[in-house]
């Protein structure tokens, strides 16, 4: 679990827009293998179906892509539904390459390699996986592929011809009823990153004995100047400068765990890489700025407009693209 520090970052995407989202739906599929059914012959593997741009696309991709939507999306889709869902596929990688946006086998590898390891498998495990489920790698790859160089593609395009106005913002939360007072006000919190260091190859003992030290600091943590005082004089532990984060920049977990600390006092003990970890909130005040809500609605109005790009996008690439059906 990343830690609080990482959690109050803020660094997050907004907005939805074809993100990788399949993956747990993946995983949980390749858990259960029943049913499961060998890969397509080769000589059905050698059936092409059209031609896009020079690349031919088969009924062996056609096959691996019903069942693979049928895993992941939990979508049944008809022979020609694949097939202009592959065709649209080879596009988007097409029309980004043009562009000068690329994803190598190494850089897809990579990705592939991280979607395992976020569901505790190794990209081997995650191979085996599909295949026994009747499914080749490359064409959970290639998706991969071409959703990264697409959503790259895009978004370069998005930035500079689409922009998202504060007066959108209210003309959307004001449809949908919501108090535009509200909407500009946001909570302010100061908070300090306090670290028992742990050193990596440390002993589970000496781990536990600095988990106890945290919990001790925190019971006596009423206050962050008495308290930031007597973390200083601990041994091997560093206190961070205060930092300023707004609710906006928070997930709800982190913003519930900051409104239910008390000022002046600590969250858990948290073991991170560099050892064991408190957040001391040290201010909260209201202020005026974008609430959570007003960036929730600004993230959906570009999903939106980003949406309807993509798809605009699409159907130009499509009328000056080379498709053959054969």
């Amino acid at each position: 679990m990343e830690n609080m520090a990482r959690k109050l970052s803020g660094r997050r995407t907004g907005g939805g827009f074809r993100a990788l989202r399949f993956a747990p739906a993946l995983i949980a599929g390749l858990l259960v293998v029943a049913g499961v059914s060998a890969l397509p012959s080769p000589v059905q593997a050698q059936q092409i179906l059209v031609m896009v741009q020079g690349q031919p696309i088969t009924s062996f991709d056609v096959t691996q892509w019903i069942r693979l939507m049928k895993l992941t999306e939990r979508r049944n889709l008809s022979q020609k539904q694949a097939l202009d869902e592959l065709i649209d596929q080879r596009l988007k990688i097409f029309t980004a390459e043009r562009y000068g946006i690329k994803a190598d086998r190494e850089e897809v590898d990579k990705m592939f390699a991280s979607m395992a390891s976020r569901n505790g498998r190794s990209a081997e495990q995650l191979t085996s996986g599909l295949a026994q489920q009747g499914l080749s790698a490359n064409s959970l790859k290639t998706k991969m592929q071409a959703d990264y160089v697409w959503n790259s593609y895009v978004r370069g395009r998005f930035s500079s011809v689409a922009t998202i106005r504060d007066s959108d913002v209210f003309a959307a939360m004001e449809d949908q009823g919501e108090d535009l007072t509200k909407a500009q006000r946001t909570t302010e919190y100061t908070v300090r990153q306090i670290v028992l260091v742990v050193s990596r190859t440390a002993p589970a003992s000496q781990r536990s004995q600095r988990l106890a030290e945290a919990n001790a600091l925190r019971k006596s943590f009423t206050d962050c100047e008495s308290g930031v005082a007597a973390a200083r004089s601990m041994r091997e532990t560093v206190v961070r400068e205060p930092v300023i984060r707004t609710s906006a920049d928070m997930s709800a977990p982190v913003r519930k765990i900051m409104n239910d600390i008390p000022i002046g006092q600590t969250t858990a003990p948290e073991v991170t890489q560099a050892g064991i970890e408190l957040i001391a909130v040290c201010g909260r005040r209201e202020i005026v700025g974008e609430s959570v809500r007003k960036k929730e609605v600004r993230n959906e109005l570009q999903s939106k407009q980003m949406d309807t790009l993509s798809k605009r996008l699409l159907e130009e690439a499509r009328k000056a693209a080379m498709i053959q059906y054969r």
